[in-house]
């Protein structure tokens, strides 16, 4: 089954089910409010009397914006804030760390305008002329826009929000998961699109995956083993990690997942064996050494010797064994790689799913 069938039967598990809003700025609402004061009212034939009708006008035409804005912010006030850990951090990613504050704004605006129409709203009924109601209600247009235009400055984030809610895969939680981790240009994005469903894009330029990617594999009893491309990560501390950095530690800290760490030992390989053997001991601080399998990749261009060589490094400077030696490219190893990855997975969360490939 391809991917996207895959996703669609489990569309209410995916973000975009869970987070709809639409990106709006201040200047924007601001505009909108003025074009919906200015339009022309038309009255109930009911309201004969002259001077309610008058009144009325300036009721409905402030009705009307007071519905609109409740309308605007309240799809940003319904935001979720209780998510998968994942989901969420990916959401904080987009915000700088603004995520909940954005939301805390936006039920600001809906709970101080209501209540501001409620005051005005008498006020402009109980207007004794023409004049007073139409200063009445300019003067609730401008407090309702100064309210929004004080609450609305994390409301530039929407745009980033929307983005990565089209970008981000459905996960599903019970399902086994196989995170492909290591630095940029060690053959993540071919290793996935090799043995999964997957279809990222390949470049020989680093940082080419900017997102989380998903890709699944089919095993028995209907069951899918889910496979994430990540981003690269580079050699420094996580608290100094880019954006693109930071979605592949948010998948390694917060998925249910067992890690495939692949390096490249190449001696022209894009980043140093030093380098690589630093992030690996960095992911091994994200989500622990026993749920981390090294891998070896492009093992079609290193002879035995500079193999065995690295095998020691690994081994004498990080603490690991090397599981396998694959080429993605070629396809070497491959399967063996989706069954010890199971079995590792297995032996972590107590499962069986490696009998299952």
């Amino acid at each position: 089954m391809e991917a996207t069938s895959v996703n669609k039967e489990l569309n209410s598990l995916c973000l975009d089910d869970m987070v709809r809003v639409k990106p709006t700025t201040f200047n924007d609402i601001r505009l909108k409010v003025l074009e919906i004061f200015a339009q022309k009212t038309f009255l109930p034939p009911n309201v004969r009397d002259e001077h309610k009708r008058k009144i009325l006008r300036y009721v409905i035409k402030c009705e009307r914006v007071f519905g609109f804005i409740a309308a605007e912010v309240s799809s940003i006030a319904r935001l979720p804030t209780n998510l998968h850990p994942f989901y969420l951090e990916l959401l904080n990613i987009a915000t700088e760390d603004h995520y909940k504050d954005l939301v805390t704004s936006a039920k600001k605006i809906v709970a101080i305008t209501s209540e501001l129409w409620r005051d005005y709203r008498r006020k402009i009924m109980n207007s004794p002329t023409e004049e007073e109601a139409n200063r009445n209600s300019r003067e609730f247009v401008g407090r309702v826009l100064s309210i929004v235009r004080r609450n609305s400055k994390y409301f530039s984030y929407l745009q980033e929000i929307t983005k990565t809610v089209r970008a981000t895969p459905c996960i599903v939680t019970e399902w086994p998961t196989i995170i492909v981790a290591g630095m940029p240009q060690v053959g993540k994005s071919t290793l996935v699109g090799r043995i999964s469903t997957a279809k990222p894009k390949v470049s020989p330029y680093p940082f080419t995956t900017k997102t989380v990617v998903l890709g699944h594999v089919k095993l028995r009893e209907g069951i899918y083993l889910q496979v994430v491309d990540t981003p690269g990560i580079l050699d420094r501390p996580v608290e100094e990690m880019n954006v693109i950095e930071r979605k592949a530690v948010a998948a390694l800290r917060y998925l249910n997942a067992v890690t495939v760490y692949l390096m490249d030992p190449s001696p022209d390989a894009y980043y140093g064996y030093e380098q690589q053997l630093n992030v690996l001991k960095s992911v091994e601080s994200i989500v622990g050494k026993e749920k981390i399998m090294v891998v070896f990749n492009k093992i079609d261009r290193v002879d035995e010797n500079r193999v065995r060589y690295c095998q020691e490094l690994v081994k004498n400077i990080a603490g690991y064994s090397v599981k396998l030696a694959i080429s993605a490219l070629n396809g070497y190893n491959v399967d063996k790689l989706l069954v010890e990855a199971l079995k590792l997975y297995d032996g972590v969360y107590g499962t069986d799913y490696h009998r299952r490939i």
